[in-house]
């Protein structure tokens, strides 16, 4: 008789016992498949969402682009031009992120439809003039990656090799959190003198949380574009953003429908969200301050999405562990 092997922590246990009653394997087959498109589905939730808002406010977007985007200059002089432009790209837009996203999910052409969508992604900050806006940069430049990841993984499923690209995508995914270690940072150094002893308690507690987060973040962060135990730290970036934009952009707690019209919150925070530049909060009525929370909260999605594609499929070839495994081997020697 053969002494039976226990399993080597507390995940491998839990799965044993899932595993006596059922098929690990057999779950993971059966669900697999609807994860993965759960997780495309996430990944594309901003460019649903941008187009939706563009095509319902169109003449608002003509408008702002025209007089704030990187072609004002040419607005005083040509205002028609600038217009029939405007309006030219933002169409354009609009169709390419609706029929690469329904493409993705369906999947007749991935490599396509992920280039059209890295592309859009590239130009929406340049057209809005948005550069300077380092929270809308950030995320872009994560949501930018997730989509490098999932290209690489359908070009190395022709036959092709897609390691570097791979790396790229991985080394992108993690610039959102580095944004909001910078933001945490400058939270730690605003730690003011006071002379009261409870104040100074509060504001000390404050800056240690600030910077075990900093901490965190950046050793996360680190460990992601090394490919070193990428795909579970991935997976908890990926829950903790989801928690972090459903706090600071819960922009369906804003909104309600009455009498068959769309009512809005004249109570709807500032602080936690990054204003367009050039943008004063003066300017801005409810709904767009909604509308401000609600881009953000599907950008933060599709981050989290972006975050788990590595999580689903690994940290590619260029990596310092290449197969590492989600969830721990099930070990079973039976007597």
């Amino acid at each position: 008789m053969s002494a039976s092997k226990k399993p080597e922590s507390f995940v491998q246990r839990i799965m044993l016992s899932i595993d006596t009653h059922t098929s690990v394997k057999l779950l993971i087959g059966m669900w697999g498949p609807r994860l993965e498109f759960v997780v495309r589905l996430m990944l594309v939730a901003t460019f649903f969402d941008d187009s939706f808002r563009v095509a319902t406010h169109f003449p608002a977007h003509v408008k702002a682009i025209s007089e704030e985007g990187y072609l004002n200059w040419l607005a005083e002089t040509s205002p028609g031009l600038v217009s029939f432009i405007v309006t030219i790209l933002l169409g354009m837009g609009i169709l390419a992120q609706c029929l690469s996203s329904m493409c993705l999910l369906a999947l007749p052409t991935p490599v396509v439809s992920t280039t059209v969508l890295i592309g859009w992604a590239i130009l929406q900050p340049v057209l809005y003039a948005q550069l300077s806006n380092m929270e809308m940069v950030a995320n872009s430049l994560s949501l930018i990656g997730g989509l490098i990841m999932l290209r690489a993984h359908f070009i190395s499923k022709q036959g092709e090799d897609a390691a570097r690209m791979s790396l790229v995508g991985r080394l992108l995914l993690p610039v959102v959190y580095l944004y909001h270690a910078g933001v945490f940072l400058s939270s730690a150094y605003a730690f003011d003198e006071t002379n009261s002893i409870a104040m100074y308690i509060s504001k000390f507690s404050m800056f240690i949380v600030n910077i075990a987060v900093l901490v965190g973040l950046l050793i996360g962060s680190m460990f992601v574009a090394a490919g070193l135990k990428s795909r579970a730290i991935s997976l908890l970036l990926a829950l903790l953003n989801l928690g972090y934009i459903s706090y600071q952009h819960p922009f369906f707690l804003y909104s309600w429908l009455e009498h068959w019209e769309w009512k809005y919150s004249q109570n709807i925070p500032l602080s936690s969200v990054a204003l367009p530049t050039g943008v004063n909060w003066g300017d801005l009525d409810p709904y767009e301050l909604y509308d401000l929370h609600r881009y953000y909260f599907f950008l933060g999605l599709s981050a989290s999405g972006a975050l788990l594609l590595l999580t689903q499929f690994g940290p590619g070839k260029i990596a310092v562990q290449e197969n590492e495994p989600l969830l721990p081997v099930v070990l079973k020697n039976l007597d």
